[in-house]
């Protein structure tokens, strides 16, 4: 077997079936095989794919193990020289497995690779970055935004700099489309299961670089992504993941006693920066409501009830439990 195509879904009925659609529709030349594990989907997304789809090996959990424990179920069953994790939300174009199992075998050296990212709407979804910097993570989540301080650290992490329209070797690509050799992926014990969701890619494209192999993007195959859809139900639960599982990763790359002198500053400033968006979004929200402008007097709504629920629900979690 050349390709195990690796589907984690959860509540996403939809999105999946057309991915599944796409992959039908676009297979590969190799030989490969698509492993789809459902982690308790409740909107019949199982059902679904088990009429649609009989030629899936479909997994389904008994509850929701989160994104990267998901994947390591569904790695445990896949056979394939090559593994692609691939969200449920994307979409395959023509030649997109066949062109990043091609890179794979023409790079030996490679350990993991990605495409090129689009939006639904064809626009570039920028889908490599460096690894994080203590710096970066400062300007991004806390009051140090307001401030514009360590902004071309946060530019540098997130290659503001790179277009996205040549093939390079980076730190690491997004794990909405990752392939990797599944002998690598084995040795490093699979995805980090200390992540429940985020960051569990940037651990494994660490894990890759940290054990001597390249990652690659690769913009000649181009997949289309939606995005996040499972989680846009759950915005400020979806930040604190985020943040949990950002800190996860910095305490692995820099060690516990330097991520928690750098929490004296960080976890503060993130409870600032949420205390700033409570009242720019009420002001925003006033100032509209002055001049009938219903738009932008829901985008301060919107900002000032997320700040909100995280402060009243989650400050304590933040401050002390993450």
């Amino acid at each position: 077997m050349k390709l195990s195509i690796i589907i984690v879904n959860w509540n996403v009925r939809e999105d999946v079936v057309n991915c599944l659609r796409s992959i039908e529709e676009n297979q590969p030349r190799c030989e490969y095989e698509v492993i789809v594990v459902d982690n308790a989907s409740t909107d019949g997304s199982a059902e679904a794919v088990r009429q649609q789809f009989p030629w899936v090996r479909l997994i389904v959990n008994e509850r929701n193990l989160g994104f990267a424990a998901g994947n390591n179920v569904g790695l445990k069953k896949a056979s394939g020289e090559y593994v692609l994790f691939l969200n449920s939300d994307t979409i395959v174009h023509r030649g997109s497995f066949d062109g990043l199992v091609s890179f794979m075998d023409a790079n030996p050296d490679v350990g993991g690779c990605g495409p090129k990212l689009l939006n639904q709407d064809g626009s570039l979804q920028p889908s490599a970055r460096r690894f994080p910097s203590l710096r970066g993570v400062l300007h991004r989540y806390t009051i140090l935004r307001f401030l514009l301080i360590f902004r071309g650290a946060h530019h540098k992490w997130l290659m503001k700099d790179f277009a996205h329209d040549k093939q390079m070797d980076v730190d690491q690509v997004m794990g909405a489309a990752l392939m990797a050799r599944r002998s690598i992926v084995e040795q490093l014990g699979g995805m980090g299961q200390r992540y429940y969701m985020y960051y569990d890619e940037v651990d494994l494209c660490y894990g890759i670089k940290q054990a001597g192999w390249r990652v690659a993007f690769v913009p000649d195959v181009v997949i289309t992504h939606l995005g996040g859809r499972s989680m846009n139900r759950m915005p400020v639960d979806r930040r604190v993941m985020t943040l949990r599982s950002m800190l996860t990763f910095l305490r692995k790359r820099h060690g516990r006693a330097k991520i928690a002198m750098f929490n004296l500053i960080f976890k503060p400033g993130v409870i600032l920066l949420n205390l700033c968006d409570l009242g720019a979004g009420a002001v925003t929200y006033v100032l509209a409501a002055l001049a009938s402008d219903r738009k932008r007097r829901e985008r301060g709504a919107a900002k000032a009830s997320k700040a909100a629920e995280l402060l009243f629900r989650y400050s304590w979690q933040i401050l002390f439990k993450i």
